[in-house]
């Protein structure tokens, strides 16, 4: 798991998973919450930050967490952005955009404006994307 901490500007302890959401502080107390729920459903799994996101995975990547920086009709000023992939589009209505990346893998972004929103709607599309992933990767 991507754990290491650094000093951020102002005195800050962030781990290499938050640096995307330096400098957005409301943006990082709800990746913080939706990485400790993520983890304790899932606790073999490994954290794959990038300059803009951070990935779950076990092996294969289940569910991406970014800043919410793109205006998303009806998304609150500040939120996180959870991205997961499942096999066909879940017709939910607390995803805020589908989008097909490729045949028969559509990517879901879930708006999570605040802790109620890691209801048990979105955390049960995470599962769904959590199985996907590992059938994807034979159960490894």
């Amino acid at each position: 798991m991507a754990g290491e901490e650094r000093i951020a500007a102002g005195g800050e302890n962030i781990r290499d998973d938050e640096l995307c959401f330096l400098g957005r502080g409301e943006e990082l107390e709800l990746y913080r919450a939706l990485r400790a729920e993520l983890l304790s459903r899932w606790p073999n799994t490994e954290l794959r930050p990038r300059r803009t996101q951070t990935g779950f995975a076990e092996r294969y990547i289940y569910a991406v967490a970014s800043p919410g920086t793109r205006r998303i009709k009806g998304a609150p000023e500040h939120y996180v952005l959870l991205s997961v992939v499942l096999p066909e589009p879940s017709g939910s209505a607390r995803v805020a955009v589908i989008a097909e990346a490729s045949p028969h893998r559509f990517t879901h972004h879930i708006v999570i404006g605040s802790a109620e929103d890691m209801d048990g709607e979105a955390m049960g599309l995470a599962a769904l994307s959590h199985a996907f992933a590992l059938k994807r990767g034979g159960g490894r």
